[in-house]
Order: structure tokens, then sequence, then C-alpha cells
């Protein structure tokens, strides 16, 4: 199984720029410009883990990590924000 990393930031570059990254490695990326279209998409059992930024419209990231804790999810989780203070990092 190739492993998949979900990258979710409503940058559109921050998006292409990681997925290029990502797939130069020989991983799979899949992105996502919403906390929603992530949370509704399939995820199977695939090794895989998140990029995802604190700050989207709509669900933040912080809130993406609060739901799929609610479901058990084991998803590791790596936060991205460019707007980020110790507060935030913390409830991270």
């Amino acid at each position: 199984m190739t492993p998949i990393v979900f990258v979710v930031d409503d940058d559109r570059s921050v998006r292409d720029s990681l997925r290029r990254l990502i797939t130069s490695v020989g991983m799979t990326a899949e992105v996502f410009p919403t906390a929603q279209a992530f949370l509704s998409a399939p995820r199977g059992d695939t090794p895989a883990c998140l990029i995802l930024d604190v700050r989207l419209p709509g669900l933040s990231g912080l809130d993406v990590q609060r739901e799929l804790a609610n479901t058990n999810a084991t998803l590791p989780i790596i936060f991205l924000t460019g707007h980020g203070d110790i507060p935030m990092s913390v409830r991270a």
C-alpha cells in the first residue's frame, strides 16, 4: 500500500506545492480546500497522515482534530499555520 498524505488548506498554492513535494518522494497526496470536504471523503485503511491548516473557513483545523478524536480516528496530524500563538499550539 502506498501511504497517503491528506492536505487540507484553503490556499491553493500551498495545496499545490505540498502535493508536488509529497508526490516527488513517491507518496500519494489527496488535497482538500475545506475541512468539510476532507471529513466527507472516504479514507479507507491505507497508512496515512494529515497536514492540516489551523485557520480554515468554516470548521477550523482544531475543529477537524476534535471531530477525528470523537470518531476514534488514529490519523496523525501535522498542523500548519501562518498565524499561530502559544495557546493555539497548546490546544493542538
